[in-house]
This record gives C-alpha cells, sequence and structure tokens, in this order.
C-alpha cells in the first residue's frame, strides 16, 4: 500500500490508524468534518491530506478524491454518535443508527467509484451481544442494542455491494479499545482525569473479565488487515489478555496516582448485569501475524503523559450533540 483513505480520522481508533499509516510511510487522505475541534489531534505532515466534509457528503466526494491519485485501501472508521458524552444512550437512537447504515453504504459505493481495491470496515463487539465466554468469529451474531444491530447491517450490506463490484470486504470487529484523543466518556478516560486531579473515581466491584487493547495496537491490526485478510472475511480486533476490571483499575491507579486509594464496588451497573468482554483473536493471528506492541502499562502511561501535555479537562466531541436527537 501506498496511498490509503480513511473517515472517522479524528476519534480515539481513527487518530492512531492515520499515525500508524503516517509512520509507516504511506500517504493519507483523510476525511474530516468540516469545523472539527478534534482535527487538532492529526499532526501535520506532508503525507497528511485533509478533506473537510460531513459524512452525508461523502457520496459525492469521487471527483474530488481521485485527484489525489490511485488508492490502494480506504478504511471507514467513521459512525456518527461513537465521541459524544452520553455514548449508551446514543446506541439506541435508533434514528442516529439508521444514518450511520446509509453513511456506511455510501462509504462503499465511494470506494468502487475511486476503483479502490480493498474496503475495510470496523465493526463492534456489540453485534455478538451479551457473551461471558471468550467470542470468536463463527459466533451467531445476536446484537442487544440499535448499535450493534446497525453495525451487522452495516457490514452484511456493504460486504453485498464489494462482491458485485469485486471488491476485497474486510469488517474488523473491534472490542474494548482505549488510547490517547479518546472523545467518550469511559473508564479509562475520566479515570486518568480524576486520578490527575487527585479524585477518587468510583468502580463496580470489577469482578468481570475485560480485555482492552491500545489504540496504535488496533491500527497496526487494522494495517495488517487491510495488506492479508481474505475477502469477506470477519476479524476479531482484540487483545491478547484479558483479565478482572479490577486488575485493570489497579494499574491505572499505580501508573497514574498510586496514592489514590482503589475502592471497588461503590457504583452498581444499571442494568443490574455485569457484562464481560472476552475475545478469542487466534483468526487475525493466523491471517496477519498480529501481536501486540503495547502493554496495558505503556498504554496508560502514554494516556497519561498525553493529558498532562494537553491539559484538556475533556475530550468529548461536543460537535455531536446535534446528532443525538
Amino acid at each position: 500500500m501506498k496511498r490509503v483513505l480513511v473517515t472517522g480520522g479524528t476519534g480515539v481508533t481513527g487518530t492512531a490508524v492515520v499515525r500508524y499509516l503516517l509512520n509507516r510511510g504511506l500517504e493519507v487522505i483523510a476525511i474530516v468534518r468540516p469545523g472539527s475541534f478534534r482535527e487538532k489531534y492529526l499532526p501535520v505532515a506532508d503525507n497528511l491530506h485533509i478533506v473537510h466534509k460531513n459524512l452525508m457528503e461523502i457520496g459525492a466526494l469521487a471527483d474530488e478524491i481521485k485527484q489525489f491519485g490511485k488508492i490502494d485501501a480506504m478504511f471507514h472508521i467513521a459512525w456518527e454518535g461513537s465521541t459524544i458524552a452520553d455514548k449508551q444512550g446514543s446506541r439506541d437512537n435508533m434514528e442516529l443508527q439508521s444514518r450511520n447504515i446509509v453513511y456506511t453504504v455510501d462509504a462503499a459505493r465511494l470506494c468502487h467509484e475511486i476503483e479502490c481495491p480493498v474496503f475495510i470496515m470496523t465493526g463492534s463487539q456489540a453485534e455478538y451481544g451479551i457473551s461471558n465466554c471468550d467470542i470468536s468469529e463463527d459466533m451467531q451474531p445476536t446484537p442487544k442494542n440499535g448499535y450493534g444491530n446497525a453495525k451487522l447491517c452495516a457490514e452484511n450490506m456493504t460486504r453485498i455491494m464489494c462482491k458485485g463490484y469485486g471488491i476485497k470486504h474486510i469488517c474488523a470487529r473491534l472490542f474494548s479499545i482505549y488510547g490517547p484523543y479518546d472523545g467518550t466518556n469511559s473508564l479509562i478516560n475520566t479515570g486518568i482525569l480524576k486520578l490527575l486531579k487527585g479524585e477518587r473515581p468510583q468502580y463496580t466491584s470489577g469482578e468481570q473479565i475485560w480485555n482492552y487493547l491500545y489504540s496504535f495496537d488496533a491500527a497496526k491490526a487494522l494495517y495488517l488487515l487491510a495488506d492479508s485478510a481474505e475477502d469477506g472475511e470477519v476479524y476479531n480486533v482484540a487483545s491478547k489478555t484479558q483479565q478482572p476490571l479490577k486488575e485493570y483499575i489497579k494499574i491505572m491507579h499505580e501508573v497514574v496516582n498510586p496514592n489514590v486509594e482503589v475502592v471497588l464496588g461503590e457504583r452498581v451497573s444499571a442494568s443490574g448485569v455485569m457484562p464481560e468482554m472476552r475475545a478469542d483473536i487466534s483468526k487475525l493471528e493466523t491471517a496477519t501475524g498480529f501481536t501486540e506492541e503495547y502493554s496495558f502499562e505503556d498504554g496508560i502511561t502514554a494516556i497519561r503523559d498525553w493529558c498532562l501535555e494537553s491539559q484538556e479537562e475533556y475530550v468529548g466531541n461536543v460537535e455531536n450533540k446535534d446528532f443525538y436527537k
């Protein structure tokens, strides 16, 4: 690959993908919402080109994108509502999720119009639904919310489209990705910010098994999949390591602020259910040779340092508030 197109390049995964590809010497064309304050998280680089367009305009971009030359792969990561503060609420906003299906279909059509041979989209663990065992790609998807259903629908529709177009279609189902430049109200994001201020975050008992993958390792996996994956296949993108959530919490305290005591069990899940995040990534490993480069300690250290450097109270994408209606 020499030149790639990326949507959603300012989110936690997308920013890592853009930076990873640039570091490998690829030319990157990133579609970014006009006026997005999150654009500042992208580096200034000669091999990075920003195209300022909304997702709703993606279907009319072929002529503009063609001006950059031959595109070797398209990474469709964009998904409206993924970076707003009320992430859980947005997942059952059916109008919002329905629009995301249309945007993904438009992205696949754009891939065809610019004669790009590879379309790689990010799916989600939410497509599988709730499971307390290691999830493999051959498990029957049973999504429990609008977000998971929309991801699955968009995946299936674009796979059919790409087959007709003669384009390689790859779906990378992301599990729990964490990293700098996060725009979600996640445990990691809010926990680190509180710890840096000397405050004590509140947690559940943390007994459930969890799986965290650092964003730049996720970017590496997506790059390898674009190059080596089989057409029409689905791949779990997650960590090889998984352990009780409380063990991750302890590490976060040790790295960010060991003077703040870890107190578990102060919060109770609103649903009364403690879902787990467990993944089997053997298919990804076999197809690409993927290995992680960052330990959880490494990732938390990088986020801590970025928070201290940026001095931002919260990096949620308030621009998306208009989409949550």
